[in-house]
This record gives structure tokens, sequence and C-alpha cells, in this order.
């Protein structure tokens, strides 16, 4: 059975969720937190489906779990519950926290909600670890004061100084400020933690307003994909053709910019939602006098943006390719 997890320290708040949700009981158990530091521990030995944590609490707080699970568990769904949301914020705030509860509210709100996370009949845009926008949101929306450590998944760090939710200080490798925030803020999957704030107070380099700089950072990060997108198309090739994924989950249009021996590279027509190790079926037409219809079996080794390698499943695939390959001279690999 599934089981829900709700982290919240106002024992009479908690006793009247808990109340309210046993009418669920038969689609799932409820199990309950004081703090974040007893929420690690119920993680750390009992399969959740799904968290429920108000931000303002002892010892370890709400942002301090949702860090915890982002870095150890960032694939159980979560709701957040505080004091203080409000309409502006929820519009700004990315969909990977699925639900935002502002306290006060009716506690029959809960149970339906739960419901429609947990009759998704796929698991499609279920939560994959905590964007940074939205947890320096969290940060300001709580009016947190603080040193917030970020490390990006290709190990580069950078610290954020929050003085009641504002953030004005931002530094990593060879970046200040601005240029510094920049660089992370768009940035889907983290690690975060907290350190100790300093007896010395830290200096304020600039006042960064958050939505701005999301904003900013969205439509630098639009620009970038359209350059890359564009030199992928310039890799070469221009084959029409078209995939569909082994679950027959996915399928669309793509274009083959560029084949190898080994290897392949397409240019997908809409952001595909793939990952290195997805099978795919593909099929498109040579370039060649009879215009050669290929199809084959391959399985992706890198997504970036709408460009997509992928490896032959078959070592055999050299036939009808093989001559196509030669004559072009694409016998190696070429990027």
């Amino acid at each position: 059975m599934k089981k829900v997890l709700i982290a919240e320290d106002d024992a009479v708040f908690l006793n009247l969720l808990k109340s309210e949700l046993q009418k669920y009981s038969d689609r799932f158990e409820v199990l309950t937190a004081k703090d974040g530091e007893e929420a690690t521990r119920v993680l750390s030995r009992t399969q959740i489906s799904l968290l429920i944590t108000d931000i303002k609490m002892p010892r370890i707080d709400g942002l301090g779990l949702l860090a915890y699970v982002n870095e150890n568990f960032p694939f159980i769904p979560c709701f957040v519950m505080t004091a203080y949301e409000t309409p502006e914020l929820r519009k700004r705030l990315p969909k990977d926290i699925r639900r935002f509860f502002r306290k006060p509210f009716p506690t029959d709100q809960l149970g339906p909600d739960i419901l429609k996370i947990f009759d998704r009949d796929i698991p499609e845009g279920i939560l994959h670890g905590i964007s940074v926008s939205s947890f320096m949101m969290m940060i300001e929306m709580e009016k947190k004061t603080c040193i917030l450590e970020v490390i990006l998944p290709d190990g580069d760090k950078g610290l954020f100084y929050f003085e009641k939710g504002v953030l004005y200080n931002a530094v990593c490798k060879g970046l200040k400020g601005k240029a510094a925030a920049l660089k992370f803020v768009s940035r889907k999957r983290a690690k975060f933690s907290f350190k100790p704030l300093p007896e010395k107070k830290i200096a304020k380099l600039e006042k960064i307003i958050l939505k701005d700089l999301v904003r900013e950072a969205a439509s630098s990060d639009k620009k970038t994909d359209e350059k890359k997108d564009d030199a992928a198309q310039a890799d070469g090739l221009n084959l029409p053709g078209v995939f569909v994924t082994s679950d027959k989950a996915k399928r669309g249009q793509m274009t083959v910019t560029n084949i190898a021996i080994t290897d392949i590279r397409m240019l997908f027509k809409l952001k595909p939602e793939l990952i290195a190790g997805n099978k795919l079926m593909i099929e498109f037409h040579l370039d060649d006098q009879p215009r050669s219809q290929v199809s084959k079996e391959v399985i992706v080794t890198g997504v970036e943006n709408h460009i997509v390698d992928a490896e032959f499943c078959s070592k055999e695939h050299y036939d009808r390719l093989g001559p196509y390959l030669h004559f072009n001279g694409l016998d190696k690999k070429r990027w």
C-alpha cells in the first residue's frame, strides 16, 4: 500500500490532517513526523510515496527536509504547507513542487489532491528532484536568512546569501553576484545544503530580484538552445525520418544530421522526453538516388535540447548503410 508522510510540528493540526485522511485508509497509509529530523528517519527506513511538509519546523525545517529528499529520494512527489504563500508566488513557482497549501486551509482539500498524484496512469511528470529556482523561491517565500550551497550534477558549486528572503550575494568559481546566480538558477537538478552563518555580517553585493533573474535565465537558455539546434542541423546531413520508443509510448518526427559506423545523431522536431538507455526504432530515407529507406533499432546515449545521440543496437547494421557511409566518408565517428 502507498504511504504518505506528513511532517508538521503543530500537533493539533497534524492530528486534524491524520483524522481527515483516515477516510482514504483503503488507498494509502498516513505516517507522521513532528519535524524534519524525524521525517528523515522515517524516509530512511520506509518507502514513501508522497511527502507533505510544513516549512517552519524545529531542528530540521521544511527546506532542509526538501533538500534531503531532493538528494536522496528525488522521485518522491512533494506537497508544501506554508503560511506565507501568495498568489504571485504560486504563478511563478515551477511544477516540481506539486501543491502549495497556504495555512490555514480546509483539511478536506488534501485527500483529493493526494489521489490525483496516485491515480496517474503513467509516471510522466513525476518529480525528478527540485529545481534551483523552486528552492530559491521557497527561501524567498519564507523570508529565510541563510547561506545556500548549490552543487550541480557536473560538480560546479555556488553559494547564495539570502537575507529575509532577498538574494543579496552569489559566488561560484570565477563569478560573483548576478552573473554567478544566472549560471545556476535555470538548472533543473542540483543538491542543496545550508551553511552556518558567520559571526561577521556578510557583504551585500546587490539586491537580486529573483523573478527577474529567472526570466533572464530562461531567455538566455532559449537563445542557447536555438544556437545548438542550428549547429546540429549544420552537421552535414538532413535526412528526414520518424521514431518510436520501444514501448510505443512516444513517437514523432526527427532529422538525421550525422551517421557513423556505430553512431547516429538526430535532431528532434519537438524536445524529446528521453534519457540515456531508451531504445528507439527509427526509420529515415538516405539522400542517395533511390532514396533508400533505412529502419534500425538504436539505444540513446545522450540528450541535449532537441539533439539525441544514439548507437545502433545491432552490430550487423552496416548492410545497406555500408556503401553509403563509405561513399560519403562517414566510416568513422565525426562528433
